[in-house]
């Protein structure tokens, strides 16, 4: 058995108190066969929508509950949300939401596996390229290199780090990749040394071997002997220039005089470098500063040598290794894109989706056909599956896309869109990763043509998940009822200080009352008679049902009799125990052979701290009579007060309505105007349940209204009635 424990809901100052510390009427007890749903009555003002806005972890909200022994304080992971039709205008997400067909279901998770593999490739490209091959911009000169080729230009896009490859489609990412030829060789240590001095060198601006390459271009290079003296003389001014000694730190020899030492050394090394022409001028003044002692390429020996005699063919051969080991480098960096490229199911999944694509998309899932034949024969509209220009899925409905559209961009009636909208939640809810949907208020925005079907949409549809209805309509708890029998378990939502408050479970014969007449019909006429602690009130709270009772089933001459009992000015005696005896039986005697009242009998008595059956057998009906006893107590009281007061005509008005506007007719006094709104918007003055007629929910008017609010409306009516 599944169960919701619930140890606090907060959302501002709506709940009560009982709800901040929840230990009473806190635990939501899941079905343990056939459909896991669970129904929370309550009445408009108890909290519902607000007790969503807790499970939705609204700002301002706070919730901790217990579900499957794990202790939670947000509900996104546990509950899918289906708000009311307010809160729906528009239908969102994409296709892949709403369907879970094998084809599409298959097509959705081979989309998502190419996307996801595509980005684990440029990711794993991009990391290796900058980690393996120091690029990392897409203006690396390490980048040309590799030739100009397509890989080069998707190396190019994959480093620029705005683009990460976009300008690349999936299809061409792969083309490029799988023309790459891995070539695995063997490279020494030496190799390697000069590999890593190439990619350090070659991003630098002022990079020595791009000026060797330079230097090889021209035809030769002009001898100068002296070319070793530039570095002599460089390395003797640093000396110079730093100590300042007249004795030489080098030899020991006195009297230098090292001012004209350093003037001496620096006109000669001029001289020597103007002997040389201008890039061979430059190469050598940077070589000489920043070259490392360590060049494995010994370019500084080899590039002295060229110049002191005049041969370029050093140089040449010094370019020649180098384009050996930028090869080598090309390779390396090729290696490494085929080897990630490899590992990748990316091309036979892009493959087998492309064969999917080609096939025309077809609705193949139960529940989705559902809503396409009801869509067509309610709305006269086809909802169809497409392919979009990029062959993505689509959902459109009479040729036009709805997802995400504003009602009035919709060709919908209202209840066309909100029946369109709740569908496809549950669709998507179906897909949900959360055990539980919870739904607010699914059909009382539908006409009686879609109340069935959205009933039969949460009971099929959603037949894997637990679901929560939350409701103030009765039909839901019938329709539930008539699509899978004892599919529910029934709890009545109240929020009210100084009450009994939390999710209060309705008992199981009760519920079956709640719902079904003939069960009713049957406790009135079998196990009542077990259970009545006060006879005489039991008999005088069940008028206004045995009047509605008797005229649907043609009892004319009981209908008349319990007519003088429900309007305070009548004044005929009327038996109802005899009534009640020959509309539902008795046993054991327990209803008295005659039981005489009049209106003036009803209105002497009180429902004040009485029980007029067991409430732990019926709690619900119990509290029912009392409700029942206070309305008819009520609405004869003020009809009786207001007749004698002002001598109103009760052969020309004989409703309550009547009599109100009667006895304050005066429209332009805001006296009169008061008064007659006062009573006028009393529930329990206007209200169809008391007089049960072709509506015989004996339940309603408990369910509809607290005893808190009860006893403000009878206390402000008798407050009224005896001040007149």
């Amino acid at each position: 058995m599944s169960e919701l424990k619930f140890n606090s809901i907060e959302n501002a100052e709506i709940f009560t108190r009982d709800f901040r510390h929840f230990v009473k009427n806190n635990v939501i007890t899941f079905p343990s066969s056939g459909e896991e749903i669970v129904a929370i009555y309550g009445p408009n003002g108890t909290g519902k929508t607000s007790f969503i806005k807790v499970l939705s972890d609204t700002k301002g909200t706070k919730v901790k509950f217990e579900y499957n022994d794990v202790e939670y304080n947000l509900g996104a992971n546990v509950f899918h949300i289906i708000n009311d039709q307010n809160n729906r205008n528009i239908i969102l997400g994409e296709a892949k939401d709403f369907f879970l067909g094998d084809n599409i279901k298959k097509e959705f998770e081979l989309q998502k596996f190419i996307a996801d593999s595509r980005v684990a490739i440029i990711n794993d490209i991009i990391a290796k390229l900058k980690s393996n091959h120091n690029i990392s911009a897409a203006n690396s000169p390490l980048i040309q290199l590799l030739g100009e080729t397509n890989v080069t230009e998707l190396i190019k896009d994959l480093a620029n780090t705005k683009s990460k490859g976009s300008k690349f489609d999936t299809d061409m990412i792969i083309t490029i990749l799988s023309s790459i030829d891995a070539n695995n060789f063997d490279f020494s240590d030496e190799q390697n040394i000069k590999i890593l001095f190439l990619k350090s060198d070659y991003v630098n601006k002022d990079s020595i071997i791009q000026q060797i390459e330079k230097l090889n271009e021209k035809n030769a290079i002009l001898a100068n002997p002296k070319v070793y003296e530039i570095e002599e003389n460089t390395e003797a001014i640093k000396i110079l220039e730093r100590f300042h000694k007249e004795q030489c730190i080098v030899c020991d020899s006195l009297d230098i005089n090292w001012e004209l030492l350093l003037t001496s050394k620096n006109e000669n090394r001029t001289n020597v470098i103007n002997a040389l022409d201008k890039d061979t001028q430059i190469l050598i003044e940077k070589i000489i500063d920043i070259i490392p002692s360590n060049d494995p390429f010994n370019i500084k020996e080899v590039l002295l040598e060229a110049i002191s005699v005049g041969n370029k063919n050093v140089i040449d051969a010094l370019t020649k290794e180098i384009d050996t080991i930028k090869n080598i480098y090309k390779q390396l960096v090729l290696n490494d894109l085929a080897g990630i490229f490899s590992k990748s199911e990316l091309p036979d999944k892009f493959n087998e989706y492309q064969l999917l694509i080609q096939e025309k998309p077809e609705i193949t899932e139960e529940d989705m056909l559902y809503i396409e034949e009801i869509i067509s024969n309610s709305m006269n509209k086809k909802l169809s599956l497409e392919r979009d220009d990029r062959k993505n899925l689509k959902i459109t409905l009479s040729n036009n896309d709805f997802l995400g559209k504003s009602r009035n961009e919709l060709p919908l009636s209202t209840g066309e869109q909100n029946f369109l909208s709740l569908t496809f939640e549950f669709l998507k809810a179906k897909n949900s990763l959360c055990p539980i949907i919870v739904v607010d208020d699914p059909i009382s925005s539908f006409d009686s043509i879609y109340k069935n079907k959205v009933v039969y949409a949460i009971v099929k549809i959603l037949n894997a998940k637990k679901r929560i209805m939350l409701t103030h309509n009765t039909d839901l708890l019938r329709l539930l009822d008539s699509q899978y029998k004892n599919c529910y378990k029934l709890y009545l939502l109240n929020n009210t200080d100084g009450e009994e408050n939390g999710f209060i479970q309705l008992k199981k014969k009760e519920q079956e009352m709640l719902i079904s007449l003939e069960k009713l019909l049957a406790v009135f006429r079998e196990d009542i008679f077990y259970y009545i602690k006060n006879v005489n009130i039991f008999l005088i709270s069940m008028i206004p049902f045995m009047r509605g009772y008797a005229n649907i089933t043609n009892k004319k001459d009981i209908t008349d009799k319990l007519t003088q009992l429900m309007h305070g000015y009548k004044n005929s005696n009327v038996d109802i125990a005899k009534v009640y005896i020959e509309l539902f039986g008795n046993k054991d005697s327990v209803v008295p052979d005659s039981f005489e009242v009049s209106v003036s009998d009803i209105l002497s008595k009180t429902v004040d701290g009485v029980n007029i059956l067991d409430n732990t057998q019926y709690p619900l009906l119990d509290k029912t009579l009392r409700h029942s006893f206070a309305y008819l107590f009520l609405r004869l009281l003020v009809e009786k007060k207001l007749v004698e007061k002002f001598n109103i005509d009760t052969n020309k008005k004989t409703q309550l309505g009547q009599i109100i506007s009667a006895a304050y007719p005066d429209e332009n006094d805001i006296t009169q105007i008061r008064n007659r709104i006062r009573l006028t918007s009393k529930k329990t003055l206007i209200n169809e349940f008391n007089h049960f007629e072709g509506n015989l929910s004996i339940f309603q008017p408990a369910i509809d209204i607290t005893d808190q609010a009860l006893g403000k409306e009878r206390t402000d009516v008798v407050t009224f009635v005896n001040s007149l």
